[in-house]
């Protein structure tokens, strides 16, 4: 037997065209709240997947949003050169970093050498975004916010910076207003953790 003879078996054929007519008109009633709920699964899609990992040759843990990538460079900081791992993941534009560097043995042997390499990358975070670094400097593992020019365009950053006997580390959040939400950039920044 067809599916059209089991069909009109069970239901009269003058009743399928006012069933089917009754199935569109239900539809067409139900379509706003269908896209309505549609548009709101589409806005929950997480930009933002944490994830915890070992940064700074294991030295320190944070939480990044999305996959990591790393890379390493000679910098030029206070007068040292420093070989500097950058650790970072990017969403919506913004992009969230943690920043090492060992420190020179000569600079770790020398109390004061070690704050003037740590004092030059706080003024670093103000000088990247040309705005004026306040005095005193927030201290190590204090947040520090930044608002200035990235570029051509507004940025701001939400910073903290930490200095050991043997390494120089900073977390950094850095976006635009419309990018980097403050609560993402705290999140982020907080997350970090030094290990003892």
């Amino acid at each position: 037997m067809s599916d059209n003879a089991r069909l009109s078996c069970l239901i009269p054929k003058r009743r399928v065209p006012a069933m089917i007519s009754s199935l569109l008109r239900r539809l067409r009633a139900q379509l706003p709240c269908l896209a309505a709920v549609l548009l709101l699964l589409a806005a929950c899609t997480p930009s933002y997947n944490w994830r915890e990992i070992e940064v700074a040759d294991g030295h320190a843990r944070a939480a990044f949003p999305a996959r990591v990538q790393s890379e390493t460079r000679d910098i030029e900081l206070g007068g040292q050169t420093l070989r500097f791992t950058l650790t970072m993941a990017e969403v919506d534009g913004a992009m969230f970093a943690v920043g090492h560097a060992p420190l020179p043995p000569a600079v770790a042997a020398d109390p004061q050498a070690r704050d003037a390499l740590g004092r030059a990358l706080r003024q670093s975070l103000y000088a990247n975004l040309k705005a004026r670094p306040p005095e005193p400097l927030p201290g190590y593992g204090d947040e520090i916010v930044v608002h200035g020019q990235a570029g051509q365009q507004p940025g701001w950053l939400m910073a903290r910076v930490w200095l050991t006997d043997t390494m120089l580390i900073d977390a950094v959040a850095a976006g635009t207003e419309q990018s980097l939400p403050r609560e993402r950039a705290q999140e982020f920044v907080r997350s970090v953790k030094l290990r003892k």
